[in-house]
């Protein structure tokens, strides 16, 4: 029996009754089986679609239900629905397109070097408007070099929640921390 490859896990997934969140007839809702914060959830349509740069433009009823089925989940968490980022990954690990639906805390055990940072505190996370605009106006999503890819996972760390330049990633993870800890009890941070 051959083994799965690892970049069809979401396909396979979205399969899963055990895992679907919510499910409609263009597209499933999971949850990330490695989330980057405290909610992180995955929309994924069931057309095959391999990822931003596979869409058209006929595809913005599609992605505007994925955005709908994303605030759905994002108001499963008890958060406003501003304070999650919703994107596609310029160089997405796993094929068949996703939407990430991120709570902007980031505080998670799986968030552990600064490239998962990176990837979405950059223009790494192609934004969801952006990418309906653009199919909007161009009809399509231009693939970006490798170069500058790996300039965007490479950016130096910045905190996305204040002015904070931290040293190191964990030094940005115990800030973070203290985000979440400032948040628990109600003061500034």
């Amino acid at each position: 029996m051959a083994t799965q490859a690892w970049t069809d896990e979401l396909i396979h997934a979205i399969q899963n009754k055990e895992k679907q969140l919510f499910v409609s007839d263009l597209a499933v809702v999971i949850k990330d089986i490695y989330p980057k914060a405290l909610f992180h959830f995955l929309v994924l349509p069931w057309k095959d679609i391999d990822s931003v740069y596979d869409l058209s433009s006929e595809d913005g009823a599609l992605l505007q239900h994925m955005y709908n089925l994303g605030l759905k989940a994002a108001g499963t968490s008890g958060l406003a629905a501003d304070l999650f980022d919703y994107g596609y990954h310029m160089k997405p690990s796993k094929r068949r397109l996703h939407l990430h639906v991120v709570s902007k805390d980031y505080y998670s055990s799986f968030l552990t070097h600064r490239y998962h940072w990176n990837a979405f505190n950059t223009e790494f996370l192609i934004k969801h408007q952006y990418v309906v605009e653009k199919l909007r106006e161009s009809e399509s999503i231009h693939r970006p070099s490798s170069y500058y890819i790996m300039q965007l996972l490479e950016t130096p760390l910045r905190c996305n929640q204040c002015s904070f330049r931290p040293r190191n990633f964990a030094n940005l993870k115990q800030h973070l921390q203290q985000h979440m800890e400032s948040a628990l009890n109600g003061t500034d941070s």
